[in-house]
């Protein structure tokens, strides 16, 4: 090994040991850029250990070394966006650097550098006829300030019509666009790269403040012949959860779990971020309840909602102010700051069905008429279940019936589906002459089945 660069990698390895002895799970601190990234042998793809890894353009020159694997991480402050070179050195390789924009208090990804052997005897390639997607450090990335990664780099290779990589008599350069995207302020840079020995040029995608996927387009214009890329999609997640966009609702808002237990119904909760997109997805949400049993965690999905099922069993609850029957649900989650936040949904549990009617007993005059009251709840004096049938069945001579006879109770809570009405008028006859009444009122539901009979007499 050269003497000289023997000293300098041993001096090297010293101050990254010096400068690298935090975590790269450890947050950023103000101003400071995280960069991680993989060596690799460009010819064999295998990891290079112990290469110098050096961050120039930045006081003091940041400087690490990779592990048996390849990787490194190094972070240096900056107080400003700025493009830096990172290059890469190893005894028995070709030195390499690339460019990069650092932005403070942000972590780059960087898939992959690579090395070129001294040994190494490049095969002429021919011009440029495609572009594929060599490699990409991420899949997805979060929305800015949401403590996921926020940028992620792409390298693409250009290929002859063989398919091999095009060689540095033959390098292009390569214009990146963004084809579609959330609109929320992310970028792309550089946005013009020319390709290297390997046929790759590198890109770099910055998240905004909104979520969605974005399209990444590269394309050459080769003797007037443009070459496109097929657009490479990444999502930008959302960030942590806000308070402000954080709710919890509930499938059922009334379910007969009162006294009929292992009923299921589902609790739902949905999780922005401060800008009021979804949560990053496998966000975690802990559920409690009032009232039965609820399963207790759950993660959210792209659409920011977590769900768990409420199981209705003891105890049976009882709510300080809507009273017996109703519970509370509780979603709670972690914010940004690390403080726990709530959100709360009200679940009736209905129980069994009973009918009362008022007057019970009537006597109509011949031309008069009789209004009834009649009431239709569970055993709490709360409305039944979504789907309960109502009927009331009037029969007599020579009357006539005005009002509710026939209702479907919706899915409520409000005690206005408890009460109905409806009136019987007896038809003017010449002579009178008291004649039975009768009056069933039915009820047919998830809760259960009621039947009220009564009877009197009209004119």
């Amino acid at each position: 090994m050269n003497v000289r660069l023997h000293i300098f990698i041993t001096l090297a390895v010293a101050l990254a040991w010096f400068y690298g002895c935090e975590t790269p799970t450890e947050k950023n601190k103000d101003g400071q850029v995280t960069v991680i990234g993989q060596v690799l042998n460009s010819t064999t793809n295998q990891p290079v250990a112990e290469a110098v890894v050096q961050v120039l353009d930045v006081d003091p020159t940041a400087t690490t070394f990779t592990d048996a694997e390849g990787q490194f991480f190094v972070r240096f402050e900056i107080e400003a966006s700025t493009e830096v070179r990172i290059t890469v050195y190893k005894e028995s390789y070709l030195a390499d650097t690339t460019k990069v924009l650092a932005v403070p208090d942000r972590q780059l990804n960087i898939p992959y550098l690579r090395l070129t052997p001294t040994s190494y005897t490049p095969v002429n390639s021919g011009d440029a006829a495609s572009i594929i997607l060599f490699g990409q450090s991420a899949p997805n990335i979060g929305v800015r300030e949401s403590g996921s990664p926020e940028s992620a780099q792409l390298v693409f290779e250009v290929q002859d019509s063989s398919g091999q990589a095009v060689d540095l008599n033959h390098s292009v350069e390569v214009r990146f666009s963004i084809g579609s995207g959330p609109g929320g302020g992310e970028f792309l840079h550089p946005i013009r790269v020319t390709t290297d020995a390997g046929g790759h040029a590198a890109t770099y995608l910055f998240s905004g403040v909104r979520a969605g996927v974005v399209q990444i387009i590269a394309e050459v214009n080769n003797n007037g012949q443009i070459i496109r890329s097929i657009p490479v999609a990444i999502s930008i997640h959302g960030g942590l959860p806000d308070s402000l966009h954080f709710s919890a609702a509930v499938e059922k808002l009334n379910y007969p779990g009162y006294n009929i237990f292992g009923l299921t119904d589902g609790i739902t909760a949905y999780v922005g971020d401060k800008y009021g997109n979804p949560v990053r997805p496998n966000t975690a949400v802990y559920f409690t309840t009032t009232g039965g049993i609820i399963e207790g965690s759950s993660q959210t999905n792209q659409q920011g909602e977590a769900s768990v099922n409420l199981i209705s069993a003891e105890p049976r609850p009882v709510h300080p102010t809507l009273g017996t029957g109703f519970a509370t649900v509780t979603a709670s989650t972690a914010d940004e700051h690390q403080n726990t936040i709530f959100a709360d949904a009200i679940v009736l549990f209905s129980g069994t069905p009973q009918l009362s009617i008022s007057p019970f007993t009537f006597d109509i005059p011949n031309g008069g008429a009789q209004t009834f009251v009649y009431t239709v709840s569970d055993q709490n004096g709360n409305p039944l279940a979504g789907g309960t049938n109502v009927t009331v069945a009037v029969s007599g001579e020579n009357i006539n019936v005005l009002g509710t006879t026939e209702a479907t109770i919706p899915d409520t809570q409000s005690r206005s589906w408890t009460s109905f009405a409806f009136t019987i008028a007896d038809a003017v006859d010449t002579v009178e002459v008291a004649k039975p009444v009768t009056i069933e009122i039915n009820t047919v539901g998830p809760n259960g089945a009621a039947l009220l009979s009564i009877g009197g007499t009209s004119n």
